[in-house]
């Protein structure tokens, strides 16, 4: 996230606040600790104690007033307004500029009681390099303010010594170096420490946003749950309410079949039969992806013999083969297998009824054998056969091939529902096809254990 310059400035600014006034206390305790060490050995070198008051006393209040203000300010820093922390800024950078220009004054103020001795001017020295160092630290972040006051604390301290000449003159020199130096060290500590805010703030404003994202998602995911939750009661009442009707509707029109009609109405009762035929298979099929899409399932693995469960398959796709006018060949081997029965029986009828719908002349087979310790299933057809550029999308939900010379009549679902069988049964579905060429579906089940 790009800042720009009206919000990066009072970020920086609040944050070198922050810096100074927690600084503050640590300053005044070592001024105070310097200020009574050292007057003590003043005294006794013979300076005259009107002097030493003239320079300690209004340094003792300034750096009291300091400690009121930075106390004031640190405790509502952070609900202040872009205008008081600009005030609170230039009241800390007067004080800074009175506290070092008072200490500077002291070399000229304390003077040493034998005219020419040099010792109380290179203590007043020692002392002013050593508040030096406390600038730094308290100044590190604000460089506007360091460059405003240290320069008039050392100037005053160095122009003393140059117009003593002689040593004073490497003296004052020294001096004025240093102060390059810290100038220049302050400089690159206020840049560091203004990209070392902005990075913060980005991350901190990064971990917002990454934390409204993910307020949003489980807020999103609650939402799609109680509309999956809403879609499986309807999908439950739908399969009562509606597909027993349905299933009375069949009974009715097979009655009306068998209750010897007028000519006339045959045909439109079997058209009646095949369109509640086809809008049972429709919605049996919209049910199973609902079922499956909503996790509402679980596996009901049991052992059983091919045989009796094939022979159900036999009466059923029989019939429909012989109306198309289609051979039909099932070889099955009456083995032991351990599966879901209900999600494998779905998996094969699609697969048949897929494999009658697209065949217009030939044959259908349905074959399950022994491989060595799988069982293979196989259903194959002479039919159109489905083209390599179509052969992954027609397991994708309510996808018909149109180009392969054929009428589909179903709604997509049939191979979206043998995919997801495919995947809770772990079965290894294989497809084998070219157009023309008719089409080849192959599958495979562990046999038992017991049975090996």
């Amino acid at each position: 996230m790009q800042l720009l310059d009206n919000e990066v400035e009072p970020i920086v600014l609040r944050e070198s606040l922050r810096a100074r006034v927690t600084v503050a206390p640590f300053s005044m305790f070592a001024t105070f600790l310097s200020i009574f060490l050292y007057i003590p050995f003043m005294v006794f070198l013979g300076v005259d104690n009107g002097a030493i008051a003239l320079w300690a006393v209004p340094l003792v209040l300034l750096m009291l007033a300091r400690g009121i203000l930075s106390a004031n300010i640190r405790a509502k820093l952070d609900s202040l307004s872009d205008a008081a922390m600009e005030r609170a800024n230039r009241q800390l950078r007067f004080s800074s500029i009175a506290n070092q220009v008072t200490v500077g004054l002291g070399i000229w103020i304390v003077q040493s009681p034998e005219p020419g001795a040099l010792v109380i001017p290179l203590f007043m020295t020692l002392i002013m390099i050593i508040w030096s160092v406390g600038v730094l630290a308290n100044l590190f972040s604000d460089f506007p303010t360091f460059i405003l006051s240290m320069p008039l604390m050392i100037a005053e301290n160095a122009t003393f010594w140059l117009v003593q000449g002689g040593i004073g003159l490497s003296i004052g020199l020294s001096l004025l170096l240093a102060a390059v130096l810290m100038a220049m060290l302050v400089q690159r500590g206020s840049a560091i420490f203004r990209d070392s805010i902005l990075m913060r703030f980005e991350k901190d404003q990064a971990l917002i946003r990454v934390e409204t994202e993910r307020s949003n998602t489980q807020t999103a995911l609650r939402q799609v749950q109680l509309a999956n939750d809403s879609k499986t009661y309807f999908m439950a009442a739908a399969s009562h309410d509606i597909k027993q009707p349905l299933h009375a509707l069949g009974l009715l029109t097979d009655t009306l079949l068998m209750s010897d009609p007028p000519p006339s109405t045959v045909p439109i009762l079997q058209m009646q039969k095949e369109s509640i035929s086809q809008m049972t298979a429709h919605f049996d099929a919209l049910l199973d992806l609902s079922r499956f899409e909503g996790g509402h399932f679980q596996l009901n693995i049991r052992h059983f013999q091919l045989g009796p469960f094939c022979a159900g398959i036999d009466r059923e796709i029989a019939p429909l083969c012989a109306e198309r006018g289609l051979a039909w060949h099932m070889d099955v081997d009456d083995l032991p297998v351990a599966t879901d029965e209900e999600l494998l029986l779905r998996l094969i009828r699609n697969l048949l009824s897929n494999a009658v719908r697209y065949t217009q002349a030939g044959s259908v087979s349905f074959s399950a054998k022994l491989v060595g310790e799988r069982i293979e299933f196989a259903i194959a057809d002479t039919g159109c056969g489905i083209a390599s550029k179509h052969q992954e999308s027609i397991f994708q939900e309510f996808v018909r091939v149109t180009d392969n010379g054929v009428k589909s009549q179903g709604a997509g679902l049939g191979l979206s529902i043998v995919r997801k069988i495919n995947e809770a049964l772990e079965l290894d579905l294989q497809l084998t096809s070219a157009p023309g060429e008719g089409t080849r579906f192959t599958f495979h089940l562990p046999q038992p254990v017991a049975a090996q």
